[in-house]
């Protein structure tokens, strides 16, 4: 109760500044609003109550006119007030220019608490004043324009007063009546406590600050590895009785203390049926500054297997990690197979530190994450949360909770300084690229109208942010999805006949070619992203749905948002509809950046069609003549195959039809990426095969008996080795994808073809991982390359909706998380992929804003693998001294050999002998000569570490 009153007023007073209504409030009610706001304090419905007016109440000041009309409607004004007052304020015409100002005094009989006066505007506009004290001694509490037509407007009060007095200040302010409210006695005691509060709050704020102020004149200086030297901003000791900064936890004993590794540390405890967390506010009153680059750092324990998420507020990222045994993503996904791993990855037995790099935005949300517009109320003088957060006990089974002893805010004062210097293959030899796409992510730049639901001011911020990002990582292409489940992200599509044709919001449109600017003054490439669906404008191509299912009339699958719209690749149609995106989104903005081509994913809706377009088509070019019937499909299996391999090829023909056109119109080299998966997690088994992979398969099954549920009845562990060693994965990522209840889901998302692009250049079919088993497969990698070279894309799973309280409501606002491994091995999966497959492209597909926790071996590696050239590589069997670590070479004509070395083992590898060729050796990544006497060299290695040699 203490709280609820002045806090409805600062809403109140929020709303009017919300709305930009021209009204003047007083130092206290500017302070008590602010300290409201610092202190977070919930808005709930009003508690105070209407007035009853009359008209012997009011006198006013002139011997003519008539006051009545303040009052004398109050029936038909409605509580709150709603109705249409129709007699106004009469002063009569003769004195409408010199008798200004005029006053009307209210008695209310007794000393009341106003709280607010609701006022009906007319027309005309002109400045009223609300004044509260006696006849002969007013106090002004508000001035405002009647700048409002026929319309009801609010005004707060908030003073205790017998007597109101209401002054028109020029002939301009015409209303027709008033209604006025008051707090019970209880009510304006909790209010004039509350205003001290604020008060003491504000003034706390302002020493607060000033102390900061002093502060930052000294802060500490830090040299961090990765960084540099930075400043320390703030640092919060988790592991106390009483931590401070705005602490907060979910359940209400969620977490305890302990010590570990000789450390006090806060540990979530695993909590059935739900999700937790344990959330701080950091760098409140520190002086922190929007836009700049900032170091945020979680200290933890690694003695056991743990799965944890940082949720930084200040940047919305949601990126967790996992260590040993556990599993990292949830166990029991909502919506999708996770496709989980548990492997025994080594523990250091040593407190260790994720960081992470970021810009700062200009508002963020209070503590659970938005999707979409919403308001982020928090700016950066408040600080931010960072929340560290677990799932339900059942979906982390072999975790033992997350656990952090303390959190830090480090300050970066040259953001150039964290850029990474990356030596690139000579002029005349092809490069890699690593780049992402996010999913889930630019709801911060959702409401194009009013900054407090976005994340930061001026929209191009968020891809300076990412640009200043890739500098930090070592990426080179910068990749966006320009079309989402086909719909149009950022950019116009006027050209091609605008809503008609493909809908856009005319306010984000522009900002796609000023994105393509940016990045190639940045000298970065672009390879845009499409879920291309057809365009989906009210005459697009896609709303049609061309493509038709084979056994059904409706739909191809249960999932009705996907189902809207498609294209039949088949189609000479489609050819000009693609094309036609790629005129307006790449070909006319070539000369602001170099295009590296296109990357399509078309998320189901790029079906086989069977419609009767399509059979025909097929019976001309691929059955002599015969047309052939939906029935005669289903009924002979060799006629069904036999039109799947022509789609495929139809599928083939599309896409080096969209290279060419590329080519054909100065994109120089353009290639064509596609992702055949429809889904976050990757490639999953079949039906029946497994859905865990392990490096322990009988503790699993001991684990899973001791555990049993209907969830854990349906677990299937299996080895790597075995997957491996029966080729399973190889067959997943070939296979067509398992349907159920007379879907055809097969159908809907068309499986990977690799073979049919073998000899085919400048098209890459994109090969996915992100667990061990997918990437400890060579063959899997053989089947996926082609002249274009080897894409590799890691599918991260989304973990959707899964922090959830016991009523399977959301605790964490909109949730999703990108989830890795802990220290060296969070490139587990790339440095395998390098080893097994050496991949030329390397792409990301995340949840959430893209960053990456354990900066200096993700750094390490894409600073070796961006300096090998995109050629093919030979594996050197006998190359090194351990078979745990893998040597490839690549040849390039008058620039020597180029030589990556990769150590695949879960432990160090020292005093690793590795024979190269005669010839001058360097760091391919640095440039630095290495000692190659006798014709080797001896290499120390953490586990999966890539290295780059250079010999000539």
């Amino acid at each position: 109760m203490i709280l609820t009153s002045l806090s409805r007023y600062c809403d109140r007073l929020r709303r009017h500044i919300s709305k930009r209504r021209s009204f003047v409030i007083t130092p206290l009610q500017r302070a008590a609003l602010s300290a409201v706001i610092m202190m977070g304090i919930t808005t709930s419905a009003l508690a105070d109550k209407r007035v009853e007016l009359k008209p012997d109440m009011v006198t006013h000041d002139r011997e003519y006119g008539n006051p009545d009309g303040l009052v004398d409607e109050q029936a038909l004004a409605g509580d709150p007030p709603a109705g249409k007052p129709t007699v106004p304020y009469a002063i009569p015409s003769e004195h409408r220019k010199d008798g200004f100002p005029i006053s009307a005094t209210i008695d209310l009989g007794e000393s009341r608490a106003l709280s607010r006066v609701w006022l009906y505007d007319t027309n005309g506009k002109g400045d009223v004043t609300f004044s509260a004290g006696t006849p002969d001694n007013w106090k002004e509490l508000t001035t405002f324009s009647t700048d409002r037509y026929q319309q009801w407007r609010e005004i707060p009060l908030e003073v205790e007063t017998r007597y109101l007095q209401v002054t028109m200040k020029d002939a301009g302010a015409n209303f027709n009546e008033i209604v006025l409210y008051a707090y019970e006695p209880q009510e304006w005691a909790d209010v004039q406590a509350q205003r001290a509060q604020a008060a003491q709050a504000a003034a706390e704020r302002d020493a607060a600050i000033a102390k900061a102020q002093e502060e930052a004149k000294n802060r500490p200086k830090v040299e961090l590895e990765t960084f540099g030297q930075v400043t320390l901003v703030d640092e919060i000791d988790v592991a106390t009785a009483e931590p401070g900064h705005m602490f907060a936890q979910s359940p209400e004993d969620a977490s305890r203390i302990e010590t570990i590794l000789g450390q006090p540390t806060r540990v979530l405890n695993k909590t059935p049926g739900e999700g937790a967390y344990m959330t701080f506010r950091i760098g409140r009153h520190k002086l922190l500054e929007p836009g700049a680059t900032y170091v945020l750092e979680v200290e933890y324990p690694e003695d056991a297997p743990r799965s944890m998420i940082v949720l930084n507020a200040g940047n919305e990222t949601a990126r967790g990690f996992h260590t040993g045994t556990a599993l990292g993503d949830a166990f029991h996904p909502k919506y999708v197979n996770n496709n989980n791993e548990s492997l025994n990855v080594p523990l250091s037995g040593k407190h260790e530190k994720w960081q992470m790099l970021f810009n700062l935005h200009d508002r963020f949300p209070e503590l659970g994450f938005i999707r979409g517009i919403g308001d982020r109320g928090v700016i950066a003088e408040e600080g931010f949360n960072v929340t560290i957060a677990q799932y339900s006990a059942e979906n982390i089974p072999m975790s033992q909770g997350a656990a952090v002893s303390r959190i830090r805010l480090y300050q970066v004062p040259n953001r150039e300084q964290v850029n990474l210097s990356l030596r690139l293959p000579p002029e005349g030899l092809p490069q890699r690229r690593i780049f992402w796409r996010e999913e889930m992510a630019d709801g911060v730049l959702s409401d194009t109208k009013d900054e407090t639901k976005r994340g930061l001011k001026e929209p191009l911020d968020w891809y300076r942010f990412k640009a200043n990002q890739m500098e930090f990582l070592g990426m080179r292409t910068y990749t966006k999805d320009l079309l989402e489940f086909g719909a149009v992200q950022h950019w116009d599509s006027t050209p091609g006949g605008g809503n008609r044709w493909a809908f856009h919001n005319a306010d984000a449109a522009p900002l796609w070619g000023q994105i393509v600017q940016l990045m190639g003054e940045r000298g970065f490439d672009v390879m845009p992203y499409y879920e291309y669906a057809g365009s989906k404008g009210q005459q697009g191509l896609g709303n049609q749905r061309r493509a038709k299912p084979l056994t059904r009339d409706d739909a191809y699958t249960h999932i009705k948002w996907i189902e809207n719209a498609n294209a039949d690749i088949t189609d000479p149609d489609t050819y000009a509809d693609f094309k036609k995106m790629l005129d307006i989104t790449i070909i006319q903005f070539k000369d602001k950046a170099n295009f590296a081509g296109a990357w399509l994913r078309p998320r189901s809706q790029l079906p086989i069609s069977f419609a009767d377009a399509t059979r025909k088509r097929f019976a001309e070019e691929a059955n002599g003549g015969t047309e052939v019937t939906r029935k005669q499909l289903i009924d002979d299996q060799t006629l069904l195959n036999k039109y799947k391999q022509w789609w495929f090829g139809k599928r083939r023909e599309f896409l080096v039809a969209m290279r060419d056109h590329l080519r054909e119109n100065g994109v120089k080299d353009a290639t064509i990426l596609y992702t055949a998966s429809p889904k976050e997690p990757g490639v999953s088994f079949p039906f029946g095969g497994p859905n865990i992979v392990t490096d322990d398969v009988a503790a699993w099954k001991e684990w899973l008996a001791a555990n049993e549920s209907e969830a854990n009845a349906k677990i299937n562990p299996a080895s790597v080795e075995d997957v491996v060693g029966q080729e399973l994965y190889l067959k997943a990522l070939t296979a067509p994808l398992s349907t159920w209840g007379g879907w055809e889901v097969q159908h809907a998302n068309p499986e990977s073809d690799p073979a049919n692009y073998k000899e085919t250049e400048g098209v890459l079919l994109t090969h996915a991982y992100n667990r061990l088993y997918t990437v400890s497969d060579p063959k899997t990698f053989d089947a996926f390359r082609s002249p274009a070279g080897l894409a590799v894309m890691r599918h991260y799973s989304l973990n959707e909706n899964m922090m959830y309280d016991k009523e399977d409501k959301p605790k964490l606002g909109y949730f999703v998380a990108d989830i890795e491994r802990a220290g060296p091995y969070c490139m587990m999966g790339e440095a395998m992929a390098m080893a097994n497959g050496d991949p030329t492209h390397l792409g990301y597909l995340v949840g959430l804003n893209w960053g990456r926790g354990f900066p200096e071996y993700v750094r390490n590696f894409n600073q070796a693998f961006m300096a090998l050239p995109a050629l093919p590589s030979e594996r050197l069997n006998d190359a090194s001294s351990d078979d745990a670590v893998v040597v490839r070479s690549i040849k390039t004509e008058g620039h020597g050999t180029y030589v990556s070395v990769v150590n695949t083992a879960m432990t160090d590898k020292k005093g690793v002998q590795i024979t190269l060729p005669a010839g001058k050796v360097t760091d391919a990544s640095t440039g630095e000569a290495i000692n190659a006497e006798g014709g080797k060299v001896t290499l120390e290695m953490y586990p999966y570490q890539l290295r780059a040699l250079h010999v000539q």
